[in-house]
């Protein structure tokens, strides 16, 4: 059996409107030739059980009650034979069952990542970080819950046609009794089922929402205790807790009522068939080892007719999950165009809406009047958003060109940048192609030596410090353990690193000192000189070394800083 590996292309849901069937959809489509296996595997496994109740059965009538000890042994080695496939078929059956549980969680949180990743910073305003954890954990294990139950489930049906047809040998009576009374007890159930799948759409919204509401509360903590917010959010937090508390426990009860009707209706069944297996006996209409076989049968079908069970269950919850994951999936963007133009190196970078224009090899500083618009003109300038006219690289459109490329191309450094828990050599050398030398180039640049343990009294040096420095000094979760200023220097560094060849800095240094920002924007003209570079600011520091800068307001007004200066709204906007 070979090695489960991964899938190098999870693909994506089908182009449905029903959420179920686009997702489940997707995950049989891409595992169809893994769930007919496990199918068949699995029915070899059931369906060696269906005989077990025919052999035990000739056994008695051929053997015991005929006393003929060959006829008893022959049938005691088929037996034999029945009970071994089994075992070998039922360990194979779980075994594949686990590849299609991990093959489709493999898929869906692949999948999910790359959603996050081609969404980028439009995400937030979609999905909160409580939504997007319970989907990487309570519904991607719902979608693999059905996946693995897939083989046993259908393996299930094909075992109760080959019983019923087992049973027709003995008597039609059993076939109609079994045949009506299964699919009655399924009938009994589905008000079950529906019951289930509502009040588990009800327990995932308000799990989405508790989640919410703790991230956002341990992401604000500081902000919080400073405002005495902590007792407001701790009361949503209590009260959300108490809502998804009363929902599972709606939950429970409905499968705590699944499992007693999974229980009860079965047995009633069996006594009903027994009884009447043994009015038939009495009246000679079947013998004793049929009898014996009939009991055999019921308790062989209790084991698919649990695995039904299981399956419509998982089934259930994977449409509610569906839903969910879909609801996210439709922000993915659409496939990037076949066949691209070829990027027009050393052209400029232009934005109709504003009017903005960076010119190639020069650091272009940008003003706009009161800050408005600032967000919308960085992700246009980077390529980010569905903007109705996007930013142009010559005369092509960002858009025209495959979202790789234009990462590759245009690196934006947000405000909001975080650092990742880690050795900040893996935070700063993303790729790990950068050599010591390099990273400490651009920490130098950012003036961020110090925080890698370089002696403080050196970092004003305009040499880059070649030893006493500690790379794997290790970032704690989002950089926590650094203060605001370590961590916008360390990603400022992170970006000189990635070396694009157009870099947009949205305010790099506006958590620093006056004295660290003269600094960094001294050594930034000298790190990106012929490098075309863009930086969003109102730093009189940053501004003094940019080649030009564009002013917007009403219009856009172009110069360098000091001509600039001459005209009284700009000299507000950068003395704010």
């Amino acid at each position: 059996m070979a090695r489960f590996s991964p899938p190098r292309d999870p693909g994506g849901p089908l182009p449905h409107p029903n959420p179920a069937v686009a997702v489940i959809g997707w995950l049989f489509r891409s595992q169809w030739r893994t769930l007919l296996t496990s199918t068949l595997v699995s029915f070899a496994f059931l369906g060696c059980q269906q005989f077990v109740p025919y052999v035990v059965g000739r056994a008695v009538d051929e053997g015991l009650v005929a006393g003929d000890r060959a006829a008893l042994y022959w049938w005691s080695a088929a037996l034999a034979i029945c009970i071994g496939i089994a075992t070998i078929t039922g360990v194979a059956s779980f075994v594949y069952m686990m590849y299609t549980a991990m093959d489709s969680d493999f898929r869906i949180q692949r999948r999910l990542v790359d959603t996050v990743v081609a969404v980028g910073s439009r995400l937030k305003s979609r999905a909160d970080a409580g939504e997007l954890v319970s989907i990487s954990a309570a519904d991607s294990h719902a979608l693999s819950s059905l996946s693995m139950m897939f083989g046993r489930l259908a393996s299930s049906f094909l075992a109760f046609a080959l019983a019923l047809a087992i049973l027709a040998t003995m008597s039609w009576w059993f076939v109609l009794a079994a045949g009506v009374g299964v699919p009655a007890m399924f009938a009994c159930l589905r008000p079950l089922f529906l019951r289930l799948e509502s009040r588990g759409r009800d327990l995932r919204r308000r799990i989405g929402e508790q989640t919410g509401i703790g991230t956002d509360a341990v992401a604000g903590l500081r902000v919080l205790r400073g405002i005495g917010g902590e007792a407001h959010f701790a009361g949503r937090y209590r009260d959300a807790s108490q809502a998804t508390r009363v929902a599972g426990v709606r939950v429970r009860r409905t499968v705590a009522g699944l499992e007693f009707a999974r229980l009860a209706l079965p047995g009633t069944l069996l006594v009903l068939v027994l009884w009447m297996g043994a009015e038939m006996t009495l009246n000679g209409t079947i013998t004793a080892g049929e009898f014996v076989a009939l009991f055999g049968y019921l308790i062989a079908l209790t084991r698919p007719l649990g695995y039904t069970i299981q399956g419509v269950d998982a089934f259930t919850k994977a449409i509610v999950a569906s839903g969910r994951f879909q609801k996210l999936q439709d922000e993915h963007p659409d496939p990037e165009p076949a066949n691209e133009s070829p990027w027009p190196a050393g052209e400029a970078l232009y934005d109709p809406v504003s009017g903005t224009r960076i010119e190639p090899g020069l650091i272009t500083g940008i003003v706009t009047g009161g800050g408005l618009g600032a967000t919308e003109l960085l992700d246009r300038l980077s390529g980010y958003g569905d903007a109705a006219e996007p930013a142009r690289i010559g005369a092509i459109p960002l858009d025209a060109f495959d979202t790789a490329t234009v990462r590759a191309r245009v690196h934006l450094l947000e405000a909001r940048a975080q650092l990742f828990s880690g050795r900040l050599r893996d935070q700063l050398d993303v790729d790990g192609k950068r050599t010591d030398a390099d990273i400490m180039r651009a920490l130098h640049t950012a003036s961020a030596v110090d925080i890698v343990g370089v002696d403080p009294s050196l970092i004003e040096s305009d040499d880059v410090p070649e030893d006493g420095y500690d790379l794997d000094t290790v970032a704690g979760e989002r950089g926590r353990n650094f203060s605001g200023g370590e961590r916008q220097r360390l990603i400022l560094a992170r970006a000189l690193l990635a070396d694009p060849e157009i870099l947009v800095l949205d305010d790099p240094a506006s958590a620093c000192d006056a004295q660290t920002e003269a600094r960094i924007a001294e050594r930034l003209a000298r790190h990106r000189m012929g490098r075309t570079t863009a930086i969003l600011t109102n730093s009189p520091q940053l501004l003094a070394v940019c080649d030009r800068v564009q002013f917007l307001s009403a219009g856009v007004r172009s110069g360098t800083h000091a001509e600039l200066l001459q005209h009284a709204e700009y000299r507000e906007a950068v003395s704010r």
